[in-house]
């Protein structure tokens, strides 16, 4: 999921919407555990739309019923699980991180959790080349998962097999005598030059795939290949942030978690520091910097509506529910979730999301001197 899916969700409104989280598990006899969770989220759902008087309630939550009889489903788990539900639509998202469980019925999806496991990790790409594979992944804090590029060679045996490759090349005599050495004659005057332009056109045909898959993207991108080879993938790649370090490796002899680990050591770092300057920003304005910011919920909730919220930092986990007046722009605080009432943070971010700001988790060491939301303002 990246930040445009988020605001996507964030959109929908309407009620009702349901929005269910439960943590679930990737291996058994844990996962048979995880449908009986959802069977009672389920019921608890149900019984916010019977307290809300929704009288389509049964076809609405249809589709997540039959869900906790599909075993297969229940295998290939992650280790969390949202379901968000509209009249028509069922949303299922295998979340890489463990959230608490979660229901809430009401006029819009509940996404601040996906905020603390999304917006925060950022996503990186990798290209993991040999003369033998190639294979491109999309990968975040937790995960990594190979994606289909579209015109991108599988191996150098594609190459050659795209271009005619072994009929341009071939041992001649020389034509000055049968004691000439022996010459490629389109390629070079060896193996060695034959093998280098093999090399090159084989690069060549692996950025062309990836620079037109990146062609709209902005993301870090890891290369792991051996030198040689990474030494040309860096000469013929167009794409504009390929991270300067990079992993010296065979990625043939790597399975997917070694891949996953390398490629974080180096994304990691380029993913968090844009988040931990804008958390030292607000350290500062804590400390009395001239910084435009507030922690003052109301006021919060006026500058989303108003578009001035650049940044938005929620403490993770945290629900604050209460009512929006949005002709008087008047925030007023419940006990508990309620039909008539929402959690305020998630509006918060909603609204943010929806005016082109930004949305990260407040570190704890902040949140413990501020309320549950910070909001650094364009202006």
């Amino acid at each position: 999921m990246q930040r445009n899916d988020l605001a996507t969700l964030a959109r929908s409104s309407g009620f009702p919407r349901v929005s269910i989280y439960i943590p679930t598990h990737r291996t058994f006899p844990d996962a048979e555990q995880d449908p009986i969770r959802l069977s009672n989220a389920l019921k608890e759902a149900e019984r916010q739309l019977a307290e809300a008087d929704v009288r389509n309630r049964d076809a609405l939550v249809l589709e997540a019923h039959e869900r906790t009889e599909a075993h297969k489903f229940w295998r290939y788990q992650d280790h969390g699980l949202a379901v968000l539900i509209e009249e028509g639509n069922t949303h299922w998202l295998k979340l890489p991180a463990e959230v608490p469980e979660l229901t809430v019925v009401g006029r819009r999806f509940h996404v601040s959790p996906l905020v603390d496991i999304f917006a925060d990790a950022g996503r990186f790409h990798v290209l993991a080349a040999t003369r033998g594979s190639v294979r491109f992944f999309d990968g975040a804090e937790r995960s990594l998962e190979e994606v289909k590029v579209d015109d991108l060679p599988s191996s150098w045996e594609e190459i050659k097999g795209r271009t005619d490759f072994e009929d341009q090349a071939g041992y001649h005599a020389s034509s000055r005598g049968s004691t000439a050495s022996p010459k490629y004659h389109a390629l070079g005057e060896s193996a060695d030059d034959y093998e280098e332009v093999e090399l090159g056109q084989f690069a060549q045909a692996v950025a062309k795939a990836v620079d037109k898959h990146l062609a709209e993207d902005a993301k870090p991108l890891i290369l792991i290949a051996q030198p040689r080879l990474l030494g040309r993938l860096r000469q013929e790649l167009q794409y504009g942030n390929i991270a300067d370090a990079d992993v010296q490796r065979d990625p043939a002899s790597m399975d997917n978690k070694e891949l996953h680990v390398a490629a974080w050591a180096i994304a990691g770092p380029l993913l968090r520091q844009p988040r931990d300057d804008l958390r030292q920003r607000c350290k500062a304005w804590l400390e009395g910097a001239d910084i435009p910011a507030s922690d003052d919920l109301q006021e919060l909730m006026r500058s989303a509506d108003e578009g001035r919220i650049q940044t938005l930092l929620l403490a993770c986990g945290v629900n604050v529910w209460g009512r929006y007046d949005e002709e008087r722009r008047e925030v007023t605080r419940a006990d508990k979730n309620a039909p008539d009432n929402e959690d305020l943070l998630n509006l918060l971010a909603v609204k943010t999301l929806m005016q082109g700001g930004e949305v990260i988790s407040l570190s704890e060491d902040l949140s413990g001197k501020t309320g549950p939301a910070v909001g650094l303002y364009r202006y």
